[in-house]
């Protein structure tokens, strides 16, 4: 009675175990790691995923101290198979002493090529593109003057892209957010030029990167909108741009604004409780969109650290609240496209800090992120990792794509058939695995 009484208790115990065991696919590896690679850390994570789905992962290789200021480069490494396999890291941009920082890659769906903008030394910006998978660039183009006249609209003296992935509308806009500072506030710790006071904008081209414009004033700078700066945005189903953007305010919640062509005529900014602001970047990316898929979804992630009690200690002025531990990396879901985000998901409980999001067609969410911490300093990564995990795992079995499903990225395939097709769209077929055709 008493191994009847045994084996029960653990036949109990085990159906238990199971039971809360995650449902859905999930996998996390390590992409860039500092040791034996000649750099003394990693930052500032971007990458896309393909029209051909191979996935582009960029970073900032910093040397020095790994600070914004020291010498850095480009960096990247492509997977063609998911990222179960890695291409060996390969330097993209290098100008010697110079900080070569935030990248902004973006996926051409019109002309099928991958744009790259980053910045050197915060005051200049540079743009390139590749037509065959990342594995060749060309000569990049210094296009600082076309945001030179923008300084009768705000004197800045420190420009930024991004960082994170740039965005292409359904019109074949390209769509990069940027930010500037004046840098009129002394800091008096590190004695180097600041990032603040700061505004943003955004940097767009409709000539699919030919040539480069500057849009209007996103946020300003105010008592009450403190600082804005590293943003995100993504296209709504009604063809607004919703953009969201980082702020140092002590009420520690991110700024967000629309616009009904992603350039000009910004609505008022304001701050939203969808999102909690640790003082980081974040990433947003659209997954489904109707008619393509049943449903319309967001993903938003960042590093939630509302519960973590540690502060960095001293604020930058006196309307800026001190910056938050970046832990606990949470992935949000919207089904209304950006009203409520009311599905969440921890991603990593542990030191978190930028990251960036990125889908494939067949609806499995990859996000590379800073992970740990490196002398147990709070903003320099151990390494930065990625996680790839489906739909019902980021729901834990609530949601999960229909059978009717087109491939995720449906609806730019589809634009871009339609411009360069013009009154003849092309009735191409699509296949989501061994689901329904459908066409555009």
């Amino acid at each position: 009675m008493k191994k009847i009484v045994f084996y029960f208790a653990i036949f109990v115990l085990l159906n238990n175990i199971s039971f809360s065991q995650e449902v859905g696919f999930f996998k996390s590896q390590v992409v860039f790691e500092p040791k034996n690679s000649g750099y003394f850390v990693f930052r500032i994570p971007s990458f896309i995923i393909t029209k051909n789905n191979s996935i582009l992962a960029f970073a900032e290789g910093r040397k020095g101290g790994g600070g914004d200021w020291d010498p850095s480069n480009v960096v990247l490494k492509t997977s063609a198979d998911g990222g179960n396999t890695w291409s060996d890291i390969r330097v993209i941009a290098e100008y010697g002493k110079f900080s070569c920082s935030n990248i902004v890659p973006i996926m051409d769906y019109f002309e099928n090529k991958i744009h790259l903008l980053y910045v050197v030394g915060y005051n200049t910006v540079y743009h390139t593109f590749s037509t065959d998978e990342g594995e060749n660039w060309e000569a990049p183009i210094n296009i600082t003057k076309n945001i030179e006249d923008f300084r009768s609209k705000y004197n800045w003296r420190v420009v930024a892209t991004g960082p994170g992935h740039g965005t292409q509308l359904t019109n074949g806009r390209l769509i990069v957010p940027v930010w500037f500072a004046d840098a009129s506030i002394l800091d008096t710790i590190s004695f180097i030029i600041p990032h603040y006071p700061s505004i943003t904008s955004v940097l767009y081209s409709d000539d699919f990167g030919k040539s480069w414009l500057m849009g209007d004033i996103v946020s300003p700078n105010s008592d009450t909108l403190v600082f804005p700066s590293e943003a995100v945005c993504v296209e709504l189903q009604d063809g607004r741009t919703m953009f969201n953007m980082r702020s140092e305010s002590i009420n520690y919640r991110r700024i967000v604004s629309y616009s009904y062509d992603g350039v000009a005529n910004w609505q008022k900014p304001y701050y939203s409780d969808n999102f909690f602001e640790p003082i980081c970047h974040a990433s947003m990316i659209r997954y489904s969109i109707q008619p393509y898929q049943s449903k319309n979804r967001i993903l938003f992630a960042n590093p939630d650290s509302r519960m973590s009690p540690w502060k960095l200690g001293r604020a930058t002025t006196i309307n800026a609240g001190p910056k938050r531990q970046r832990v606990n990396l949470t992935l949000r879901i919207s089904y209304d496209e950006g009203v409520t985000f009311p599905i969440y998901k921890i991603l990593d409980e542990g030191r978190s800090g930028y990251s960036d999001l990125a889908v494939d067609e067949t609806g499995i969410i990859h996000c590379l992120y800073e992970k740990g911490s490196k002398n147990n300093n709070h903003f320099l990564p151990e390494n930065i990792s990625m996680l790839s995990f489906d739909l019902n795992w980021a729901t834990n079995g609530q949601d999960h794509l229909s059978p009717d499903d087109m491939p995720l990225n449906s609806n730019m395939i589809c634009a871009a058939e339609k411009y360069n097709n013009k009154d003849q769209v092309k009735k191409k077929k699509f296949f989501f695995k061994r689901k329904a055709q459908k066409s555009c």
